[in-house]
């Protein structure tokens, strides 16, 4: 008697076991499709915060387990689809709570599409695996006549099964920042209501000279209000905490510098940010594909770089605003175009770019300067 009871209880701890394992499992094959399909719509260059992941990783496990034990335990089908629905609602709203759609990211659209649609995934698999494995097992006892399953033919079919999802899981993860720009496409439908329908549009004419006509002295001023309190020397510039270093990035690249170093005061490293970014939106609103930047030809000069510029051109000044770290150099003709999608013409890029600090210079936030003989535009932050 004791043996037996023994022997109930050996068998129930075992199932208790054989039952968290799945569930585990389960959770982390959503946690796997999440990411994945998360990971489709990750642009180049971008990266996922580990917390974010570590926060999916606890909602697929939870999630794992609410629907293993869930599915087991309800046998009526009607039931089932009210459950279902009742946690979906519950999931919105938790991912709600959670501000899981409040944060304006474009590298975390498909974390947020694939983990909208987890609970549909995880209820497909809970519903179709017990009954996609018997179907699989069957046919394979048909198609090699076996008698049992406890026969190589038999396992060798699951571990080929087996193998064959690890390797459709390798190159879901391969595929990674396929969907980039449709990532961008939804992120800019979702935050400014629009989307690219691949139409142009025709910029006003514009005397770029006469517009953009500040002078050095009005630049020079707000040089003064707004950036470093004096000119520094070459080993002041690194780990100074009253600048910023500015490098290539995903809106603008940093040309090689010869008479300046790329360090500038915050808001001036903003400015350039806003003007990269508003000039890739603004022809992606065009029709083009958003990936063109704008090229940093010029920014914080010191003492010694000023006397060195002196010596190779004559019309450079002693005191320029470029020695406060206020003020850029952008290229009018350079530009950085996409190897895939829809270019921009030389022509078009410049329009835009006039476009885009005309409509900055009259929000207030800078003074421009037309620069013919250096082909730039000269910006100082307000």
């Amino acid at each position: 008697m004791d043996d037996r009871h023994s022997l109930r209880e050996s068998d129930a701890s075992f199932a208790r076991k054989t039952r968290t394992v799945k569930f585990i499992f389960l959770g982390m094959l959503l946690f796997l499709f999440a990411d994945i399909i998360g990971k489709w719509f990750v642009p180049e260059g971008e990266s996922v915060p580990g917390l974010f992941s570590a926060m999916i990783w606890c909602i697929s496990i939870a999630l794992g387990c609410i629907l293993y034990y869930g599915n087991r335990r309800i046998d009526r089908p009607a039931v089932k689809i009210a459950a279902a629905l009742m946690l979906y609602i519950i999931y919105l709203l938790l991912l709600h709570w959670l501000r899981f759609y409040a944060e304006y990211r474009p590298e975390l659209t498909g974390y947020r599409i694939s983990m909208t649609l987890l609970p549909a995934i995880g209820i497909v698999i809970c519903s179709v695996t017990r009954k996609f494995l018997r179907w699989y097992g069957g046919f394979i006892k048909r198609t090699f006549r076996l008698e049992t399953t406890h026969s190589a033919w038999f396992i060798g079919a699951f571990v080929v099964l087996a193998v064959l999802s690890v390797f459709i899981f390798i190159g879901g993860y391969r595929l990674r920042g396929c969907l980039g720009q449709q990532g961008m496409d939804l992120y800019q439908l979702k935050t400014e209501g629009e989307i690219n329908h691949n139409r142009d549009h025709s910029e006003p004419f514009r005397q770029y000279s006469s517009i953009f006509n500040d002078l050095n002295d009005t630049q020079m001023e707000a040089a003064r209000a707004n950036g470093l309190k004096r000119i520094p020397r070459d080993d002041e510039v690194e780990g100074n905490r009253s600048l910023r270093l500015i490098e290539t990035n995903r809106y603008y690249r940093v040309d090689k510098l010869t008479h300046s170093v790329p360090y500038l005061v915050p808001k001036a490293a903003g400015l350039v940010d806003d003007i990269g970014r508003a000039f890739q939106d603004s022809l992606f609103n065009r029709g083009y594909n958003r990936d063109h930047r704008i090229v940093v030809t010029s920014v914080l000069r010191t003492g010694e770089q000023v006397k060195q510029l002196r010596r190779s051109n004559v019309n450079s000044t002693e005191n320029s605003c470029h020695c406060y770290g206020t003020t850029i150099d952008i290229s009018y003709l350079t530009f950085d175009t996409p190897q895939k999608g829809r270019a921009a013409s030389q022509q078009k890029m410049r329009e835009v770019l006039m476009q885009v600090m005309y409509d900055l210079r009259n929000q207030g936030r800078c003074y421009v300067k037309y620069e013919k003989k250096q082909s730039c535009l000269h910006i100082t932050v307000r």
